[in-house]
């Protein structure tokens, strides 16, 4: 079992060390019991990059029902809502799939639509400035941690669905899970996807219990059962994400959600927030922060879990 005392001794040395720590609250649910650390009210609470999850899910439900597959082909549905100028990028954007979305392997070098590359651009306009950003790698073979991909998603389902991102995870995912405040604002008319989700600390938790419990709450299956697993199954190793000083070093990738050496699922995001379970020990943890060095948030559970 987790020692939660010992998670608090742990932060507390840890606030004695770095006196400016933020940590907001920590829930740990073990067995089907839910403690909660440092927690006193509710408010909504950005996600950030924690966000992709729900992506992924909704990416699932939507194959499920047979309106997509992992091997659909994404430019149809984006070429007449961008102005891609550059050749070379078109030839490799013809070639995207779905698989490669959830994967990120559109053949991008690294991360260029984080909030801070975008901050001066046009929101109606990140498709032109996404899609002719240089793509210099091939499709599908190389790893690169990007927002574009969830984004790209979220446009797919405004226009082949005629259903915005965020309509369809709060009817699909939302409602059948008790989620009622929240807020998700749109980059133009487009869902963010990789950003931009506010909930409150309860409801963030929920996200991962169905990680945790194969798409399961309160015995409703909301999200498929293999689709759960296949999220939580590696999917391509990551050896330019592994940081062997972090607790949950990324050796590898489901879809949206990161596999850990020691065992461990998870997801994170910028300024710690986290989801992280493990099946075998039926253990969730969802950490809410506003701390910008992920590798402090991960320390509070050193040699706990």
């Amino acid at each position: 079992m987790v020692n939660l005392d010992a998670i608090k001794i742990n932060i507390l040395k840890l606030k004695r060390e770095l006196p400016h720590l933020n940590i907001d609250s920590i829930f740990v649910e073990q067995d089907g019991k839910i403690d909660k650390i440092f927690y006193s009210y509710e408010n909504l609470h950005e996600l950030r990059s924690c966000a992709k999850v729900l992506v992924a899910m909704a990416t699932g439900i939507a194959i499920d029902r047979n309106m997509l597959s992992l091997n659909t082909y994404v430019y149809p549905f984006i070429k007449d809502k961008v102005n891609i100028t550059k050749k070379e990028n078109l030839e490799k954007i013809k070639k995207w799939k779905i698989i490669d979305l959830l994967t990120h392997t559109t053949g991008y070098e690294s991360q260029m639509m984080s909030e801070s590359y975008i901050k001066d651009i046009d929101k109606n306009k990140l498709l032109d400035y996404a899609l002719n950003y240089d793509i210099p790698h091939e499709v599908g073979k190389r790893y690169a941690y990007n927002n574009l991909e969830p984004f790209i998603i979220s446009v797919i389902f405004q226009e082949k669905f005629g259903i915005n991102l965020t309509d369809f995870i709060n009817e699909n995912i939302f409602k059948k899970i008790n989620v009622k405040e929240y807020k998700w604002d749109n980059y133009g008319k487009y869902c963010p996807a990789s950003t931009g989700l506010y909930l409150n600390h309860n409801d963030f938790h929920k996200i991962g219990q169905l990680l945790l419990n194969d798409g399961k709450y309160n015995n409703i299956q909301v999200v498929p059962e293999y689709w759960i697993k296949e999220m939580c199954s590696l999917k391509l190793e990551t050896p330019s994400s592994y940081k062997k000083e972090r607790l949950f070093s990324k050796v590898g990738i489901g879809y949206y959600t990161f596999i850990s050496e020691n065992g461990f699922i998870f997801r994170d995001g910028a300024n710690g927030q986290m989801i992280i379970i493990n099946k075998d020990k039926k253990l969730l943890i969802t950490i809410m922060s506003t701390e910008d060095n992920m590798t402090n948030v991960q320390e509070i559970l050193r040699g706990l879990i």
